[in-house]
Parts: structure tokens; C-alpha cells; sequence
């Protein structure tokens, strides 16, 4: 079930200044209108937008491209999993490979590479690896259809604050929209290192489904509360995104577009 309350990272990320003070810095998910690429007359999170098209990229290595089918409209009402979606599920047909399982984050400002730790939190890795591959089947805001097509593909970092993170993963841009549905946590207790792929949530327990944040430093306080299921590199793609000149809300002026790929291929 779709929850309607804002997406939100209720964080407090604390940083020492040189003078010896600290200054507090409290993010939440914006509610401005999105001028995201990603909205179509088929819906959201189709073909992707400046950073490619269609997520079924030529992977790296030695290694098949994923094929993981074309986009279909369900005739279903309702979240046509009841809920249970599973790793298996959602890596069917990807290429076998060398490599771990990683997810490439596309952009403008180079690839952002995550390791997946699906030993770690196989909900979570199922789930994002579901929705970038067109397996996991969601909720379009659109057209109100339930939909199986690469989600991510096209969407917006929609929320970014230097020396902390970038928030993506909203088909809606503006930090309010998810999938549709929600997941359960997988709090781990590893830590938020710098480049630690983690899931957006409220401040209500279950509440993630699609929005993710990457960290560009290393955040402890968050360890207690968030599913981490990823770690990526480089650190400088992250802070270059984090960097960028925002308005209202920490949302970029400048879109910076996403497409994800899913691959087991060599590095």
C-alpha cells in the first residue's frame, strides 16, 4: 500500500567546524514540482533521459548485456506480488558473470558503481534490483497502472547536500513519490561509510520502497535507522553531484539524470 506521507531522510548530520562549533543540517524531501525528463505520455520511469535509454546497457567485462524484456502494462489492482518479491525473481535472466553484483548509477557527471550486498540485506538488493531491471512490478503515478519497466531509468537526484548525500529515486522528482508500495528494513548494523548505498524512508518503520541516497561521507548516526545494502565508488561522482547549484530544498537547477544497470560482469 502506497503511503502518502512525504519521503523523508529525518536526519541529523553534524559536522565539526574548524572555529570548534557545529552547525546541524536536517534533510527532508522536497515538495516543489519536478521538471524531471522521466514523465512521458506512457508514464514514468520508461526511457531514461539524458543519461541513456531503456537500461539494457552493454555491461562491462566479458559479459552478455541484460535483456530483461520489454515494458508491460498488468491488469492488476493492486500490488500483483501481495508483497513477497523475491532476489531470485529479480535476477532471472541476468548474464551470468566474474564479477560481484553491482549496480552502475548513470549520469552526466560520470558512473557511480555499487557493489550490492545481498548477503547482507536480500530484500532490499531484491527489490532495487527489480525495479532497474523491469522485474519488480510498481505503481506508475501516471496512469495509475501497474506497470513492469526499468524504473529508475530517467529519474532525477532530486535532494543533495554537500559533505552528506545524494537522494534519488522519486518517479514523481520532487521527494513525495515511490513505487507504490513498501518494504520491510534490513538494519544491519554496518556503518554508513562514505559511498554507502542506503534506502529513504519516513520516520515510520517499513516505509522505504523506491527513493535511495548515496553518502558522500561517512554518517554513523544513520546506521541504527537505515537499510544499507550497497557500497560505491568513486567518491568524487558523489561529490560532484552533491556539489551542484540548488534551489528550494536542495533540489539541483540542472536535472541530474539517472540510469541504473544491474550486472555480474567483470569490473
Amino acid at each position: 500500500m502506497e503511503r502518502s506521507a512525504i519521503f523523508l531522510l529525518t536526519l541529523l548530520f553534524t559536522t565539526a567546524l574548524s572555529l570548534g562549533c557545529t552547525v546541524t543540517k536536517s534533510v527532508e524531501d522536497d515538495n516543489s514540482s519536478s521538471s524531471s525528463s522521466s514523465t512521458s505520455s506512457s508514464g514514468v520511469g520508461g526511457a531514461g533521459g539524458s543519461a541513456g535509454s531503456g537500461g539494457q546497457g552493454t555491461g562491462a567485462g566479458d559479459c552478455a548485456a541484460d535483456d530483461a524484456g520489454p515494458d508491460e502494462v498488468l491488469e492488476a489492482t493492486s500490488d500483483p506480488t501481495g508483497g513477497s518479491f523475491t532476489l531470485a525473481e529479480a535476477l532471472e535472466g541476468l548474464p551470468e558473470g566474474p564479477g560481484p553484483l553491482r549496480a552502475i548509477i548513470k549520469t552526466s557527471f560520470g558512473d557511480i558503481t555499487c557493489d550490492l550486498l545481498d548477503d547482507v540485506a536480500p530484500g532490499a538488493v531484491a527489490n532495487f534490483v527489480g525495479l532497474a531491471r523491469g522485474r519488480r512490478p510498481w505503481l506508475d503515478p501516471v496512469t495509475k497502472k501497474w506497470v513492469k519497466k526499468h524504473y529508475y531509468d530517467g529519474l532525477i537526484f532530486h535532494r543533495v547536500i554537500p559533505e552528506f548525500m545524494i537522494q534519488g529515486g522519486d518517479p514523481l522528482g520532487k521527494g513525495t513519490g515511490g513505487p507504490g508500495y513498501t518494504i520491510l528494513d534490513e538494519v544491519s548494523g554496518l556503518s554508513h561509510d562514505p559511498g554507502t548505498l542506503s534506502y529513504a524512508k519516513t520516520s515510520a518503520p517499513n516505509s522505504q520502497g523506491s527513493q535511495f541516497f548515496v553518502t558522500e561521507v561517512a554518517t554513523p548516526h544513520l546506521d541504527p535507522d537505515f537499510t544499507l545494502f550497497g557500497r560505491c565508488k568513486p567518491i568524487s561522482v558523489v561529490a560532484a553531484i552533491a556539489g551542484v547549484e540548488t534551489g528550494a530544498n536542495d533540489k539541483p537547477k540542472t536535472d541530474v539524470v539517472m540510469q541504473v544497470e544491474i550486472t555480474r560482469c567483470a569490473p
